[in-house]
């Protein structure tokens, strides 16, 4: 906090850190520094400057010093409580690594929009102001971790109350994504501007209808050739009682694509991958290896191809279906393929009955069990 200007002759029956700018005023808040013209009558900025510093008391000191936490610690920053939210509440929700990446990216952004004002500057105004930049299901999803993140600050004593919790509740809106066709699916595949590694992530999904997170993230390690096997555990599920594992018996599309991946000259070892032509250290840091791909570059690189190929051009952009609805469509070819429902379940890693049956009977001893099951799509 930078010390307070002197009084003169000229200021000196003005309320504090208010002071004289030409014909008109100027307010100086005493903790940010900021200054503000206030273009009224000396009468006016007198009241308003007295409303200022009556709400900016509580977190000023006697002395003028910012007001030292409970702690002991001083500088009750936004960055500061974010930390202790990071470090103290964070660990304890048990959360898949995923939705911890997804929170700690938004913690960084607070970090750096909000993380040098005070927390007692963050009112419901301000908090609900910052929301407002954000489209509807964005908005639901900040508002929603910054109640959390206010709501461990009043019961740590950093504020009186959660101003986030009072801000406007909006519902998410309603997604529009439309399905995958098998005709559109193949005319992306079939693009001259789609990537090969791209082409090979489009048919693993299809044909083994795994997430994008788990696509990506498929070791080369876990195929067996000569067993004709590729295993794999789904990450969404490994927060579940009961883990899925999946043992895929590989049908001679999965096969194939699995084989191409394999024989990539591209070293790296995941099956999806490719070479960039930059590398740039933000984003190395951010992979699990440097040719392996991102899910949000899979996304991005998807979509461009999806929109280039003019797939689904009579669509909407905001309603084309994403790399994400691939599975859906490879859910529904297994059905019209005669696939039964429980098959085409176990594959997605749905833990419907009977996989629990199956992870609950006679598994004392630990480790991972492998469930069976089959990937024969025709293509």
């Amino acid at each position: 906090m930078a010390p307070p200007r002197k009084r003169t002759l000229q200021n000196r029956n003005l309320p504090d850190n208010l002071y004289p700018n030409g014909k008109y005023w100027q307010y100086r808040n005493p903790i940010t520094g900021k200054k503000t013209s206030i273009n009224k009558p000396l009468a006016e900025a007198i009241r308003l400057a007295r409303a200022a510093n009556a709400r900016l008391a509580p977190m000023m000191a006697d002395d003028g010093a910012l007001l030292a936490l409970l702690t002991g610690e001083k500088a009750p920053t936004f960055k500061h409580l974010l930390g202790r939210f990071e470090e103290e509440w964070l660990p304890t929700r048990g959360y898949a690594e995923r939705t911890l990446q997804e929170i700690q990216f938004k913690l960084e952004r607070y970090r750096e929009d909000l993380g040098a004002r005070m927390i007692g500057q963050l009112d419901v105004l301000a908090v609900a102001e910052y929301l407002d930049q954000f489209s509807n299901n964005a908005y639901t999803k900040h508002r929603g971790l910054l109640v959390q993140v206010f709501a461990f600050a009043a019961a740590k004593g950093l504020c009186d109350r959660n101003p986030a919790e009072l801000t406007l509740v909006k519902q998410e809106a309603e997604k529009k994504r439309q399905r995958h066709t098998k005709a559109g699916l193949e005319a992306i595949i079939a693009f001259e501007g789609t990537q090969p590694w791209l082409r090979r992530a489009i048919r693993l999904a299809l044909v083994s209808l795994q997430r994008r997170e788990d696509i990506v993230s498929w070791a080369k390690s876990s195929v067996d050739l000569e067993q004709n096997t590729i295993r794999v555990s789904p990450g969404k599920t490994q927060n579940y009682d009961n883990p899925i594992h999946l043992e895929i018996v590989m049908g001679e599309a999965l096969r194939e694509v699995v084989k191409e991946c394999l024989a990539s000259p591209v070293v790296c070892p995941y099956l999806i991958h490719y070479q960039p032509k930059a590398r740039k250290r933000e984003q190395l840091d951010a992979k699990r290896h440097w040719n392996a791909v991102t899910e949000d570059y899979l996304t991005k690189a998807f979509t461009k191809a999806r929109d280039d190929s003019k797939a689904y051009e009579a669509i909407p952009k905001a309603e084309r279906p994403t790399f994400h609805e691939i599975r859906a469509l490879g859910a529904w070819l297994y059905e019209q393929q005669g696939y039964p429902q429980d098959y085409i379940q176990a594959l997605m890693g749905h833990a419907d009955v009977k996989m629990t049956e199956h992870y609950q009977a006679g598994h004392e001893q630990k480790g991972v069990e492998y469930f069976r099951v089959g990937a024969d799509l025709k293509l």
